[in-house]
């Protein structure tokens, strides 16, 4: 496993330096962003690529893609990464900082932010759940999956212009499944902002596609040979395997039954030439199908996936997706990273604060399970835990993580009883298995109480605290 124990460095804001230390606090937003290069989008300014779960930027209604135009009425045009992070933390004294936002449908509006400021060297509850992913990989994973996508960008307009859309009318009657995907079209355009405008569109959108049996397919394969793909599902919210072969696969084309290609063209119909229609930007897929799978379902499920690649992309030949999914119990709690028994923040107003615990609290014991505070013999009971508890993992739910580790797997439904023993053994320093108490492998009561021991400097004290389930979904596409 090429990860076992890290603390990650999550309270970076963007990729050049923007971390404040005041009065030994690191501050943040949430957000991630960096300076636009693409001519299609924002060009010179500063565009969100990531908006961290439960932040105040997520709070706000800030989304991936939004251009940041000015901070505090300066205008983030072409201006270097020093003046950024000066705009954003020079004042200690006052917390709070106005985003100027653009995007499809919204030329001007103000997002006053508070930045949020924690303790240095302190480690969340997030970060935990992450790092001890594998008490829960059911809830706490990251995979990534290829699309073999191609990606093209007219890159002499900006797509911020483009407000409104209507789709190519051939005139003539068309199939029933060309109905359902642009129903489906039609949703996806209009959650980036686009609205449909039959009589005056910016934008005409064509789509394509063809689904025929592959003529190389010889039916000699090995009847056991039915290669499948994981791929996100927007809808459910989950990865799903589909009937699809990897591009990389060597008997790719002669193994597939049948080879599925669509796509989706956007045309100008009103800024370049309104006498002609001029492609602004195209996406297609190709893929080998190693069994049957209707073109409705295909396009269902990859029509969202398509879509992430606008308004900010640019032309590409095969896209990654980075897919996170987090579930965890939340008190408010940040560890010490050098001193994991020793509580170094609180949220103000969390679960573990209205309870009664304080900075500064040493922790005895979470849920009966004395607390080690050492990290290296953290990371041994972790590692020991992970290689002996291999058994009661289910193989059919085998994956491969974004670390490259092979044997990500859920835990196996009939052995729960079992798993629960195991996390019960003192070898294995479960102590942080509190973050996924919800589990029936965890807690076999179905009581929702975290107990906390800890010592406030004076005395031993227990803490009944009762957390909240946080849970997000995030993409990113590179």
């Amino acid at each position: 496993m090429n990860k076992i124990f890290i603390i990650p460095l999550l309270l970076v804001l963007f990729p050049f330096y923007a971390l404040s230390q005041d009065y030994g606090k690191n501050c943040y937003y949430g957000i991630t962003f960096e300076v636009s290069t693409n001519r299609n989008w924002g060009y010179g300014e500063l565009v969100i690529t990531g908006v961290e779960p439960n932040s105040p930027a997520e709070k706000s209604g800030i989304k991936v893609d939004d251009i940041i135009m000015e901070i505090n009425d300066q205008a983030t045009y072409l201006r270097d990464n020093q003046t950024i992070a000066q705009w954003l933390f020079s004042d200690m004294y006052d917390p709070r900082v106005t985003f100027t936002i653009r995007n499809i449908n919204t030329y001007f509006k103000e997002y006053p932010l508070d930045r949020k400021c924690i303790a240095v060297n302190a480690v969340s509850e997030r970060q935990l759940s992450e790092i001890y992913s594998f008490y829960s990989l059911e809830n706490s994973n990251q995979q990534s999956f290829t699309l073999p996508l191609s990606v093209e960008t007219n890159k002499e307009v900006d797509f911020t212009d483009y407000h409104t859309y209507d789709f190519y009318n051939p005139g003539k009657n068309v199939p029933d499944v060309d109905k359902r995907i642009t129903a489906l079209l039609e949703k996806g355009l209009q959650s980036k902002g686009l609205t449909r405008d039959t009589s005056d569109p910016d934008i005409v959108i064509q789509v394509y596609y063809n689904y025929t049996p592959n003529i190389k397919y010889t039916g000699l394969n090995n009847p056991n040979y039915n290669p499948t793909s994981l791929r996100y599902d927007c809808e459910k919210r989950q990865m799903e395997r589909l009937p699809i072969f990897d591009a990389k696969d060597p008997k790719v084309e002669s193994a597939a039954q049948y080879i599925v290609e669509y796509g989706v063209s956007f045309y100008d119909r009103k800024y370049i030439d309104s006498t002609r229609l001029t492609q602004i930007w195209d996406c297609n897929i190709k893929d080998y199908l190693s069994a049957k799978y209707s073109l409705e379902d295909y396009v269902k499920f990859h029509i969202p996936l398509m879509l992430k690649q606008y308004p900010y992309s640019g032309d590409k030949a095969g896209v990654q997706y980075i897919v996170d999914v987090n579930k965890y119990n939340y008190t408010g709690l940040y560890y010490d990273a050098e001193d994991f028994g020793r509580i170094k923040d609180i949220d103000p107003d969390s679960p573990a604060y209205i309870a009664g615990l304080r900075p500064g609290y040493i922790i005895q014991k979470i849920n009966n399970k004395n607390f080690e505070r050492n990290k290296d013999r953290l990371s041994a009971g972790y590692k020991l835990f992970i290689n002996n508890t291999m058994v009661f993992r289910d193989q059919s739910t085998r994956f491969t993580n974004v670390e490259g580790f092979p044997d990500c797997m859920f835990w196996s439904v009939g052995y729960y009883a079992d798993i629960n023993k195991e996390f019960n053994k003192p070898d294995y320093l479960s102590q942080f298995s509190y973050l996924y108490n919800f589990e029936k492998y965890i807690n076999g009561k179905n009581d929702d109480k975290i107990i906390i021991e800890a010592w406030d400097g004076v005395q031993k004290r227990i803490f009944h605290v009762t957390p909240q389930i946080r849970q997000s979904v995030t993409i990113r596409t590179f």
